[in-house]
């Protein structure tokens, strides 16, 4: 995924051809990267209570909610969005099959999040599966 545009960068685009020029093309690029959210999809299908599932972050971004859809009827299922091994997320329920289940919390201060960054998301059952979607923007 590339950076988002830089001023200097619509600014060139703005003045690329007549047509750019009239609507302002750089401009509208750069606020669609300024303003746009953001959704990271993650399938947790091989997760266990030991073992976390990796997500990388692909660009520096604030995460504003996490879901996770269940895939697999788990007793007691759950998943939590972690940062190492630092909670960003609380529990989610993860038992019922298709059901969706948003987060009840969000730590603010695991919340931002840095280009390559690592997060995982790990499991309360070895048979917890779902499909875990973390919403942000871009910083």
């Amino acid at each position: 995924m590339s950076a988002k545009i830089t001023s200097d960068q619509a600014t060139i685009l703005n003045k690329m051809t007549a047509d750019g020029q009239k609507i302002g093309l750089g401009d509208n690029l750069k606020e669609l990267g300024d303003y746009s959210p953001v959704l990271l999809v993650a399938n947790v299908n091989v997760a266990s209570n030991s073992t976390a599932f990796p997500v990388t972050i692909p660009f520096a971004m604030k995460i504003t909610l996490v879901t996770v859809q269940c895939r697999a009827a788990s007793g007691s299922g759950t998943a939590t969005l972690r940062k190492v091994t630092t909670a960003i997320t609380d529990a989610m329920v993860c038992a019922v099959d298709k059901t969706v289940n948003h987060c009840g919390t969000l730590d603010d201060a695991q919340t931002t999040l840095a280009a390559g960054d690592n997060v995982n998301v790990i499991t309360n059952g070895a048979n917890d599966r779902g499909i875990v979607c973390i919403y942000g923007y871009r910083l």
